[in-house]
Formats: structure tokens, C-alpha cells, sequence
């Protein structure tokens, strides 16, 4: 499988119950800013406005803010899309909706210094206006890994959590069934594996049971609830899969949904082809519509992914990048100009 692929921490993480505060020196993902689009709409359901766009080829597009470009998939003609979307509805009872639902009640707050808010108990502030992640995993549409994550600038860093919930629809396909999905019975899982990348592309994981029957009782995750990152090290890239022990022929019965908010990593970064690209100021520019990089003379150039490895190698004062898999790439000439660009 493909995968697209520090400023010390001054202070402890502080982890109270389901809650955590972001400490100095860590990036929260902050969705209110982002970057790519420029602006984040959505209709009075809380459903993003472009759900639905997307490449015609079915290769993945991307949200990007801060640090974060976060894969997106969509299709309009069918309605369709995987991956990551945000949204800011706070329904926590729907049984059918497969775009919008949250069983957190709504984006979880940032205080001015971008630290997640909580109160005593440690559970955390939500609001109607604040976005989060919607994820839908897929493994129909897209070569690349349906819910994925990386860094906007190639280099590694080290994860430090992430809070998740239910998305409705599957916590009541756990609860009651769909028709499809069966209510779960004792020794049932519905588990979100979160992924986490090394620069050689090991792989590290972290499980989090999202529903679960055990010794005939029912849990499931009703709040967003903190997960703990650091056991996945130095990342360049994460990426998000679920799993149920209720599957059928065609796959999991349960509706492959989750929600996430709030990623947070270390601030600085590591290793990766990321340090130094950008150390040099870009004299290339790239055109995104035409997926073609504009050289400031003709010149050699290669071009690489964000796991420093060379993808291709060309000559000119343009050069067409089509062929390449949607995603972020490095490009740097014989004269030392280098520019990161998204395709």
C-alpha cells in the first residue's frame, strides 16, 4: 500500500478523564483557519459545501490548514465521496445520514493560546460554529489510503493525540442494526486503527474501540474521548482505517464512519526531505490547473515524494507532472531551487 507520504515539549501533557490540554510547543489542528480552501462553507445541516467535488479520475484531493493536509475524495455525478470532511453538525441522533453527525455535540473549543478548553472534569468545551472531522474509510475509490494525514511542509514530527467519537449513523448501526448491520452481541468491536508512518514507512499503530460488547454490556464512545498519539513515534504521515466483527460478503456490515478533532504533533519537525527544501527561496512555480511546474530556465530537475524518494527526473523550462499520483512532492533543479507543490 501506497502512503503519501523539534522545539523540546515544555510542558507535561495533562490527560483528565476524556480531556487534554495541548502543551508548549505542540500544533493543534484548528480547523476555523484553514488554508486550502481558503474558506470553509456549509449548509444549515452543518454539511460542507463541496462534500461532493473532487477530481473526475477519482484521485484524491486535499483540506489543508496549519500544518495539516488532511485527503479528501469526492465524486458529484454519484454523489459519492471517502476520506476527510469537515463539518459542524451537532446531530447526535440520526440513524440514516451518511454526511453529517457527531456524537461529541460539535467541534471542540480552542482557548486564545490554541489550547483545547475543558472544565473540571476535564471534558471538553464543544460549539455549533467550531468544524471537525467527518471520516468516511474506503478502500473502493482510491489506490491511496482513504483517511489520510500529512505535513504541508514533508518533514516528520512526533505525534502527541487526537480526540475521536462516533459518527451517529455507525454507533446506531452498534446499537440497533440497519438491515444490513446487525445490533452487536457479546465479543463485538467496532475499532478505529489510527496508522502512524516512519520516514523508512514502518508503521506503528494505535487502536481505539469505538463500540464494544463485553461481558454483556455495551460501551460505546457517546463523547469525544483523548486518545494518546506518542506511541507512534515520528511521523511523516498518518492515516485512519476501522474495522467490525460484523461482516458480511461484501465487507463490513458497520457503516465505516468516524469523527476526529484537535490532531496535535510536536511543532517542530525532523528527518525527511522537508528540512531543507524549503530552506532555499523557490524560483519555480507550479500551476495547479494544468499540473505543470514552470522552471526558471531550462534546467535538470527531479522531483520527489514526501518519503524523499525520486519519482521522476526531467529536462525544461516547463515540465508536466500529470502522470503523478495526486498528493505533496518536492521538486528541486541543479541549481538548488526547490519548491514543494500539491497535485
Amino acid at each position: 500500500m501506497k502512503h503519501f507520504n523539534y522545539l523540546l515539549l515544555a510542558a507535561s501533557l495533562l490527560a483528565m478523564g476524556n480531556g487534554a490540554i495541548a502543551a508548549e510547543g505542540v500544533t493543534t489542528l484548528d480547523l476555523t483557519k484553514p488554508l486550502y480552501p481558503e474558506t470553509l462553507n456549509f449548509g444549515d445541516d452543518g454539511a460542507w459545501d463541496k462534500l461532493y467535488e473532487g477530481n473526475d479520475d477519482f484521485s484524491q484531493d486535499f483540506l489543508e490548514a496549519q500544518i495539516f493536509i488532511m485527503s479528501h475524495l469526492g465524486y458529484a455525478d454519484w454523489n459519492y465521496w471517502e476520506g476527510f470532511a469537515p463539518c459542524t453538525s451537532t446531530d447526535m441522533k440520526s440513524t440514516t445520514s451518511y454526511t453529517v453527525g457527531c456524537m461529541g455535540g460539535g467541534g471542540i473549543v480552542l482557548d486564545e493560546s490554541g489550547d483545547v478548553v475543558t472544565d473540571g472534569n476535564g471534558n471538553v468545551a464543544v460549539d455549533k460554529s467550531v468544524p471537525y472531522l467527518v471520516g468516511y474509510y474506503s478502500t473502493m475509490m482510491s489506490e491511496e489510503p482513504s483517511c489520510q494525514i500529512l505535513f504541508n511542509d514533508g518533514k516528520a514530527r512526533e505525534a502527541v493525540g487526537v480526540y475521536v467519537t462516533n459518527f451517529p449513523t455507525a454507533f446506531y448501526d452498534c446499537v440497533h442494526g440497519n438491515g444490513v448491520a446487525r445490533p452487536f452481541v457479546n465479543g463485538d468491536k467496532f475499532t478505529l486503527t489510527i496508522h502512524g508512518v516512519a520516514v523508512d514507512q514502518s508503521e506503528k499503530t494505535v487502536d481505539v474501540d469505538l463500540v464494544k460488547y463485553e461481558d454483556g454490556m455495551l460501551q460505546a464512545i457517546r463523547t469525544w474521548k483523548y486518545v494518546d498519539l506518542s506511541p507512534l513515534g515520528e511521523v511523516v504521515s498518518l492515516y485512519f482505517t476501522l474495522g467490525s466483527t460484523d461482516v458480511g460478503d461484501y465487507g463490513m456490515n458497520t457503516s465505516a464512519y468516524f469523527c476526529m478533532d484537535k490532531l496535535m504533533v510536536k511543532t517542530d519537525g525532523t528527518a525527511g526531505i522537508g528540512n531543507d527544501a524549503l530552506a532555499t527561496e523557490a524560483a519555480i512555480t507550479y500551476d495547479r490547473a494544468t499540473a505543470t511546474l514552470a522552471l526558471p530556465q531550462s534546467t535538470f530537475a527531479i522531483i520527489y515524494n514526501v518519503a524523499g524518494q525520486k519519482v521522476m527526473a526531467a529536462t525544461g523550462e516547463r515540465i508536466s507532472v500529470s502522470g503523478l499520483d495526486n498528493g505533496m512532492y518536492f521538486v528541486k533543479t541543479a541549481s538548488g531551487s526547490t519548491l514543494r507543490f500539491i497535485k
